[in-house]
Parts: structure tokens; C-alpha cells; sequence
């Protein structure tokens, strides 16, 4: 391991430990299946964001992102819907800048990426969603 970068290390470790901790359920300690790259949406226009951190293989991921989906418009007409997983190495660096550190977590941005609000972690029912974009 002489030839790894300490970020490198960093990112494999924050990856293994965030999976392993959300596949279990549980709150992860640092800084759904098959969802299709084609459903992770770019902000573009002047909606606020919709940010989930996730963990496609935990079972309360893959809860939270059934929901999402089965709110469909009615969610996609408040928010820009924004996926960021853990088993994407291009989206490490967005969990330590929101310093997400539990997952399933919902985080609500304006365009730019600036957070306004953010749901305590763990499931969010349809009705949470809502209120969390309410403002």
C-alpha cells in the first residue's frame, strides 16, 4: 500500500463505511438499486434542490428512494431531484462537503448548491419530503 495516496485511502475508507453502515441501517461515522444515471437530474433551472445521499445496496436507501419515485411529478414540480451515491467515486467529495455522516439524508439546496434545510437522517415519508420543501 506504498504507492496509495492518503486521499485515496480517505475515499476508500469513507466509501466502506458509509455502505457497510447504511446497508445495516445504521448511522455512518465520518465525514436503489438500479437507479439509472439517466434519473440523477442537474439543476438548471430556479427550483430549489431535492440532494439524496444514498447508499444504492442499504435497504433504507432503497426505501427512501421508492418514495421519491412514487411522488413523481408532484415532487419533481417543487424540486430539481439530485441523486449523489456512495458507489459513485465522482460523488465522495459531496458527502464531505455537506458533511453527510448517516444516510439515508435528504438535503434541500437552492440552484447553486447552497444548502437551505436538511431532513434528520433516516426514511422520510412522502409528507416529510413535502414539508422539508415547503418554505
Amino acid at each position: 500500500m506504498k504507492n496509495v495516496r492518503p486521499a485515496a485511502l480517505l475515499l476508500l475508507a469513507t466509501t466502506a463505511l458509509l455502505g457497510a453502515a447504511c446497508s445495516r441501517g445504521e448511522a455512518a461515522v465520518p465525514s436503489a438499486p438500479g437507479t439509472p444515471a439517466s434519473h440523477v437530474q442537474q439543476a438548471a433551472g430556479t427550483l430549489p434542490r431535492l440532494v439524496f445521499f444514498m447508499n444504492p445496496n442499504g435497504m433504507p436507501c432503497q426505501m427512501q428512494d421508492r418514495i421519491l419515485r412514487e411522488m413523481g411529478q408532484e415532487l419533481t414540480a417543487r424540486a430539481d431531484v439530485v441523486y449523489y451515491k456512495t458507489t459513485e467515486p465522482g460523488d465522495i467529495p459531496r458527502f464531505q462537503e455537506y458533511g453527510i455522516r448517516s444516510l439515508p439524508l435528504l438535503v434541500v439546496t437552492d440552484p447553486n448548491g447552497r444548502e437551505l434545510r436538511r431532513a434528520t437522517p433516516g426514511i422520510q415519508s412522502m409528507t416529510q419530503v413535502l414539508q422539508l420543501l415547503q418554505f
